[in-house]
């Protein structure tokens, strides 16, 4: 196992009212998703503001154009594009990289294409959409215009099966890492959403999670999990081992309070938005 002191804590940016999903773009500026306050944010890769969007658009009349009502996940992909998972409308918004709405797909339900609490949104290399359709316990993989291409996950505690679903994210070898929330999992799939392994159990001591959110990997395949209620970190590698945790009440600095979102960049900086702090918080390795 390694320590814990290998994280270095690198700085905060906020405030920014209880952010959730996190990304950044092919030039490091940092996009947060802002659920309780119905918008998506900005910054630039220190942290300062750039523009926020999401507050419905064109005038009076039509305010409700573009407007987001809870926004949890973002995603950007290669041409700027702007993806939102709004778990209140229950579809994915679509912006331009200045921030302007362009369209908007899915709607309540469980059935393809149809979404009941969309938690967050991923882009593969492929240009795939991949969503967390959390209430729906499942995922679902739909093309660039929104069509649905296939699902996978039902409500349950076996293997392959979710409850409560939060986030995903995939490795180098084009496996996918699912945050299996309420049944305080990881659980890995292969591209076809076949069932590869599990990881994780109740609890606070290591390898354990208490409602993880979410989930990245860095470029030495290292497994980033938010756990949220145990306030901290926990880092494993891809077959589930657990390494090491941070964020927690032993750090002197960058401890966090309910963290949501992860998201790590190539350069290696690790950002996780610390919710009820108000902030998001910079880490990397030592």
């Amino acid at each position: 196992m390694m320590s814990a002191v290998q994280v270095k804590y690198l700085e905060a940016f906020g405030p920014l009212a209880k952010p959730c999903g996190i990304t950044t773009d092919e030039s490091m500026n940092i996009y947060v998703a802002q659920g309780a306050v119905s918008r998506v944010t900005k910054l630039d890769p220190r942290g300062k503001f750039l523009m926020m969007f999401g507050q419905g658009e064109g005038g009076w009349l039509k305010k409700k154009v573009g407007k987001v009502g809870m926004p949890t996940g973002v995603a950007v992909d290669p041409a700027g594009n702007i993806y939102v998972a709004d778990g209140k409308m229950d579809c994915i918004h679509k912006f331009d990289a200045q921030g302007h709405f362009l369209t908007k797909f899915g709607q309540h339900g469980s059935g393809d294409g149809e979404f009941h609490r969309c938690r967050s949104v991923h882009i593969d290399p492929q240009g795939y959409l991949w969503v967390v359709d959390a209430y729906n316990h499942r995922i679902q993989k739909l093309d660039a215009e929104g069509h649905p291409l296939f699902k996978f996950g039902t409500r349950g505690h076996e293997e392959g099966q979710f409850d409560n679903p939060s986030d995903l994210a995939f490795d180098q070898q084009g496996y996918v890492y699912v945050t299996d929330s309420a049944n305080n999992r990881v659980q890995k799939f292969d591209l076809r959403g076949n069932f590869v392994l599990a990881f994780g159990k109740s609890g606070s001591g290591d390898g354990e999670f208490a409602l993880p959110r979410g989930i990245a990997l860095d470029r030495m395949q290292r497994v980033y999990v938010v756990d949220r209620m145990n306030n901290r970190i926990g880092v494993f590698d891809t077959e589930g081992h657990f390494l090491f945790c941070f964020g927690g009440p032993k750090m002197l600095r960058g401890q966090l309070n309910q963290p949501y979102g992860i998201t790590v960049t190539p350069q290696g900086r690790i950002l996780v938005t610390d919710n009820l702090n108000h902030r998001i918080m910079a880490f990397s390795m030592g």
